[in-house]
């Protein structure tokens, strides 16, 4: 099964609740764009759930000012049924607008 929670563009952070149908391993699939102003620059993106950061996604990018799609995290977890807050923020020197695109989707 699948529960989308995010499918939107930035600006970062973004936050969304979610009911999760389930107690038990689940793995969260997401996927974004960053930029940022500095050449040379590791663009991250935090995941986290309910404060606690889950993992981040990177990659290295040499050119400043252009949007660099991150590659697709599949973070495995274990989730408890019930409400829960999802957040996506960037990492230093990192930026995200109305170009960039974020999905976070629940498959269970």
């Amino acid at each position: 099964m699948l529960l989308q929670i995010i499918n939107q563009s930035g600006p970062l952070p973004l936050k969304a609740l979610f009911n999760a149908p389930l107690d038990g391993p689940a793995t969260l699939v997401v996927s974004g764009s960053l930029w940022s102003t500095v050449a040379n620059t590791l663009l991250q993106l935090r995941v986290a759930l309910d404060g606690t950061q889950l993992a981040t996604g990177q990659m290295f990018s040499n050119g400043p000012s252009t949007h660099r799609a991150l590659p697709t995290l599949f973070i495995g977890f274990s989730l408890t049924a019930g409400q829960h807050t999802l957040s996506l923020s960037g990492g230093a020197n990192v930026n995200a607008d109305q170009n960039d695109f974020f999905n976070a989707s629940l498959l269970y």
